[in-house]
């Protein structure tokens, strides 16, 4: 009997048995994994930074080229999404089209976002609609509700972190996301 067992051919994944001493012991076979890291990790590492920039409107009215001109660079070095907060149509018009020039290979789109907390799902969702498919959002909202629609947009979004464009085009980090452990 003992020289049967040891001719029996076992499939890779069934329980090994020890025959050392008199009685035979029964082993729980653990298989070896190889885990790889998991989607997301490969798909953080992959997709480009998303840089969230907020100006309010009394900040551009001081010096828009300088704005305009921080946010050019920005968005050569990242993807971008501001936020404008916003009171005057005139004012954002003109941001509109000072971004347009600055950037002619973005194709820069205002999206009126109000803040609504029933509304501000679907307004998220058009945002990362429109930053899929490579254009500029431009979220113009009130300078009132400016830092919740940041807020709730930049969760949304899962953004890499957030910046407040300053009057004279300094840049305030407000967050930024941790950079995540590599596996190894």
């Amino acid at each position: 009997m003992l020289w049967q067992s040891f001719t029996t051919r076992r499939e890779l994944t069934a329980v090994p048995a020890d025959f050392r001493g008199h009685r035979v012991t029964v082993r729980r076979h653990e298989p070896t994994v190889v885990r790889e890291p998991e989607a997301s990790w490969w798909e953080v590492q992959s997709r480009p930074t998303l840089t969230v920039a907020a100006v309010r409107e009394g900040d551009a009215d001081w010096h828009p080229e300088s704005v305009v001109g921080r946010l050019a660079e920005i968005a050569a070095e990242d993807e971008l999404l501001l936020i404008f907060g916003a009171t005057r149509r005139a004012m954002t018009q003109l941001m509109i089209a000072q971004l347009r020039e600055h950037l002619p290979w973005h194709d820069v789109v205002p999206t009126p976002v109000r803040h609504r907390p029933a509304e501000l799902l679907r307004d998220a969702a058009t945002v990362e609609h429109l930053l899929d498919v490579g254009s500029l959002p431009v979220v113009v909202t009130s300078p009132a509700s400016i830092n919740a629609v940041t807020a709730h947009i930049a969760g949304y979004l899962r953004v890499d972190r957030v910046l407040r464009v300053l009057a004279d085009g300094a840049l305030f980090p407000v967050w930024q996301r941790r950079q995540e452990a590599s596996v190894s």
